[in-house]
């Protein structure tokens, strides 16, 4: 299912660089266990910087709070980047395509079906309930990116999203 590398299960990755003091945290290489949650995010220090490997966009949220209130401005992250690699199977490259699972209210329904839409989201089941609506889909990362945001804004916070990397494949 995955690489042989055990970090292809984290597809967001974000470096970061310490101030131009440095910090002790990036002295040494290898994990930090401290500040990790190997079931949603690891920190690495790779010399004189680090990187955050997180298993989904709210997973990358956590951790960038988490490293602002241990070192605040000290820390410069970089723009997040989305893991792809070649797959040797397909020789092709291939990226994360992440499981979503939904719940909202019904009377956003319409609203947020038509956003995973634009977002060219293979949805499986949409599951009507008595007040709520659960989806289930599969989608790109790199078209999921920004998706809880968007949904929480449309349902006026009401939507509870969950989501996790259900394999890489090709785009």
């Amino acid at each position: 299912m995955f690489a042989e590398d055990p970090l292809t299960k984290y597809p967001l990755r974000q470096s970061l660089l310490p101030g131009a003091e440095g910090l002790a945290v990036f002295a040494q290489r290898g994990p930090v266990d401290w500040l990790s949650r190997p079931d949603q995010y690891v920190f690495i220090c790779e010399g004189r910087g680090g990187r955050i490997y997180a298993a989904n966009e709210a997973a990358l949220e956590e951790a960038q709070q988490l490293i602002r209130d241990a070192h605040g401005d000290q820390v410069v992250s970089r723009e997040p980047e989305i893991h792809t690699f070649v797959d040797p199977a397909l020789d092709a490259v291939v990226e994360p395509i992440m499981f979503l699972r939904l719940k909202s209210p019904r009377a956003y329904a319409t609203m947020l079906r038509d956003e995973l839409d634009r977002r060219r989201a293979d949805v499986k089941e949409e599951d009507l309930q008595r007040h709520d609506v659960v989806i289930r889909a599969e989608v790109r990362l790199a078209d999921l990116m920004g998706y809880a945001k968007a949904a929480l804004a449309m349902s006026n916070g009401s939507a509870v999203i969950w989501n996790w990397l259900l394999r890489y494949g090709m785009a």
